[in-house]
């Protein structure tokens, strides 16, 4: 199925490389389609798809692989710019804050919103009216590590694969079920209001 659609998407790839030097009744076609993602100008979005397509992995051996495939082809459908660190966490800077970047061990308040990529919303501080404080260090491996990324201020969405999150055991509800399944990719908008130590 990976191998199917990524022949699709290269082949959607070539098309788009031949119709952008078409003549402008195509060109006029696409700038009706509704914007895909309101953070995305149109202008960017084969430069979008071109740059996410190189995170996409043929033939996925293990669960690092599929989920970065599950994540390339989010950010593809959505045309999220993301970026990808050495440990496989993917990331868009919304807003990078101003001051210092933040580091492992500063204490925080943070509002966030968690959710599935099919858009449910397992967790949020904004439906709480409380924002979260905690060390940088005392969360999720994606969280510490893509904060780091921003300032106070600073909003980022984080792109968490399974094993930057929950992992094999996934999170509990307590109720012998799950609030997050195992091996599943979380999204994250994570916006720090202020350093508090």
């Amino acid at each position: 199925m990976i191998k199917n659609r990524t022949f699709l998407f290269l082949s959607l790839l070539l098309f788009y490389a031949c119709s952008n030097n078409s003549n402008n009744s195509s060109n006029s076609s696409r700038e009706q389609a509704p914007e895909a993602s309101p953070t995305i100008p149109a202008v960017e979005e084969d430069e979008v798809i071109l740059q996410l397509s190189s995170y996409l992995i043929a033939n996925p051996q293990n669960q690092a692989e599929r989920d970065q495939n599950t994540i390339t082809n989010y950010a593809i459908d959505k045309l999220i710019p993301l970026e990808r660190t050495a440990s496989g966490l993917f990331y868009h800077i919304l807003d990078t804050g101003a001051g210092e970047l933040l580091q492992w061990g500063d204490y925080i308040s943070a509002h966030y919103k968690g959710y599935f990529l099919d858009g449910q919303v397992f967790d949020s501080s904004y439906r709480r009216d409380k924002p979260l404080e905690f060390y940088i260090g005392n969360m999720v491996p994606g969280w510490n590590e893509g904060l780091q990324l921003i300032r106070p201020g600073g909003k980022i969405l984080l792109l968490i694969p399974s094993a930057l999150g929950y992992g094999e055991k996934g999170f509990p509800d307590g109720k012998g079920g799950f609030l997050v399944p195992p091996n599943t990719v979380l999204a994250f908008e994570v916006e720090v209001l202020e350093k508090l130590k």
